[in-house]
């Protein structure tokens, strides 16, 4: 397991999982696997040694859920329950969790009481060379995991947490972990006056029928441009609807980049079959592949559909169109 990260230059790494209820009442083996599968599936593609982690390195059974990685292989660490005596003005100990000597992942439950940023556990991991590093799990007032720094301010702790995928769909986290990145302004439109075209084959549900489908990103500056879209069934001449309006891009680099699209329906042979003008106006979440040529376009945050997604529709790929 020891080849399954890199850490920089600390004593250990550390990342946050979520919060669990009483889920681990069964063990181990009925409760975590599968629910950090369901809550949180690509923290397990980008370090699947975290599935590996026995029951006997497992302290507590609900609550906040962080994973603890000494850098020595050879660590000790040393893990109790505390609690603020208004007294003495100290944490005292109220209960030793867990001892060890081989530095060795470990689960741990903290903040029982279900707020995340008050401190209940005290974590101690000293190496080889007697270096000693105190550590109080929890999270800060920006949902960050709070780090663990020496008197002099330095950093003695590694946040590996991929906060970026969280809440995403499983098309999302898998993709990452390959490699696909948040789009950027620039890979969306590219550099030409003649913009970027995206295309995709998929079936109208509502007809049965196959139609292609073509989005064409004008760049205008960073943040974004105008966009046009149409379609047309496969065994058809003509355009179905045409579509034309704005788009504007906030880009995530190390998760999915959002861009909103504002669009009016111009024409087309479905232009002018309802009364007065239709309009769409969503937020959608789309990734990049490595080569830059597939696009993939998640869900509406509102659910609002584009014209080759549905409702069932968490993801769509689109490949880019030549020329």
């Amino acid at each position: 397991m020891r080849d399954r990260i890199d850490f920089p230059t600390t004593m250990f790494g550390a990342a946050y999982l979520g919060y669990v209820g009483g889920l681990f009442d069964e063990g181990f083996e009925a409760g975590f696997p599968a629910w950090l599968q369901e809550t949180n599936e690509a923290m397990l593609l980008e370090y699947p040694f975290i599935a590996e982690i026995n029951d006997e390195h497992i302290i507590g059974s609900a609550g906040h859920l962080y994973c603890i990685v000494p850098v020595d292989e050879n660590a000790t660490v040393a893990i109790n329950r505390v609690q603020w005596n208004e007294k003495t003005q100290t944490d005292e100990v109220t209960e030793v969790l867990y001892r060890s000597e081989s530095g060795e992942p470990v689960l741990l439950f903290a903040n029982l009481d279900g707020i995340a940023h008050e401190a209940d556990t005290q974590v101690f991991i000293t190496d080889n060379s007697g270096n000693t590093c105190e550590w109080y799990p929890s999270l800060d007032a920006t949902s960050h995991l709070a780090p663990c720094t020496s008197e002099a301010g330095d950093y003695l702790s590694f946040d590996f947490t991929e906060y970026a995928w969280y809440d995403i769909p499983s098309e999302f986290s898998g993709r990452l972990s390959d490699g696909w990145t948040g789009m950027t302004a620039l890979g969306l439109a590219g550099s030409q006056s003649t913009g970027m075209g995206w295309i995709t084959e998929t079936m109208v549900e509502e007809t049965g029928r196959y139609a292609y489908f073509s989005l064409r990103f004008y760049l205008e500056d960073e943040t974004g441009g105008t966009v046009d879209l149409e379609w047309t069934y496969e065994d058809s001449d003509d355009i179905e609807e045409m579509w034309s309006g704005f788009w504007a891009i906030q880009t995530i680099p190390d998760g999915p980049s959002y861009v909103t699209l504002s669009l009016s329906l111009v024409g087309g042979n479905s232009y002018g079959v309802t009364d007065g003008p239709v309009y769409l106006c969503e937020k959608y979440p789309l990734l990049i592949s490595p080569s830059g040529t597939e696009l993939l376009v998640g869900a509406g945050e509102s659910g609002v559909c584009l014209p080759f997604m549905s409702q069932s529709t968490t993801a769509c790929v689109l490949t880019q169109a030549a020329g």
